[in-house]
């Protein structure tokens, strides 16, 4: 199925369709059910832009870099998540509407398959992170219970990461779990991989 430039895909139900989002494809995606849709995200900036929809079996692929968005405001039952993805924003939004003042009833994430994706300081939010999968080390994800606990003791934290601890308790509660890789950890905290290897022991719980 073809799509037009910019078009914005809405108030379908798709099967098996082949969907790109990007500048040089298809906007958006808007109030659809989609089913073994195969989704390609190629955007320079921003979100991907598929909203208040119901995806099942659908493989989400970034092209790109997706950098400092979010894949809030629809379901992903059991879809599968490829690509290299930082600092984004995953499940249900814990932000109320600004007009409404309402959450989102959109953002369940059931299911979901990230072992095919890089994915350095995302968080999932209102999420059950026991049923995802994810890439095994050098990735790793930690428990936002687990470290909230942790940023509670008196000690210090190697390199940097003492900054980063004492910012723990500020998150949203909504906050389920952030992730990491080992590159990505080692340069941003100044840490050596031995550093990180006590410091995910003492937080505990961390899925490797």
């Amino acid at each position: 199925m073809e799509f037009k430039l910019r078009e914005r895909i809405s108030d379908q139900h798709l099967v098996g369709a082949t969907i790109r989002i990007g500048d040089d494809w298809a906007q958006s995606i808007v109030r659809c059910t989609l089913e073994d849709c195969h989704i390609i995200v190629d955007v320079p900036r921003g979100g991907a832009h598929i909203l208040d929809s119901q995806l099942t079996n659908c493989i989400i692929e970034t092209k790109k870099r997706m950098k400092d968005a979010w894949f809030f405001s629809s379901d992903y039952t059991r879809c599968k998540f490829k690509g290299k993805f930082d600092s984004m924003d995953f499940g249900r939004s814990p932000r109320p509407d600004p007009l409404t003042g309402e959450l989102d009833k959109y953002g369940d994430m059931v299911d979901c398959d990230f072992t095919e994706a890089t994915l350095d300081s995302c968080r999932f939010f209102n999420v059950d992170i026991a049923r995802q999968k994810f890439a095994p080390w050098p990735q790793f994800v930690i428990p936002y219970a687990n470290k909230l606990q942790a940023s509670k003791l008196p000690r210090e934290w190697p390199g940097d990461y003492g900054v980063h601890m004492r910012l723990v308790p500020r998150q949203n509660p909504a906050l389920v779990a952030t992730t990491g890789t080992v590159k990505d950890y080692l340069k941003e905290f100044e840490i050596s991989l031995e550093e990180l290897e006590q410091i995910l022991g003492d937080i505990g719980g961390v899925i490797r």
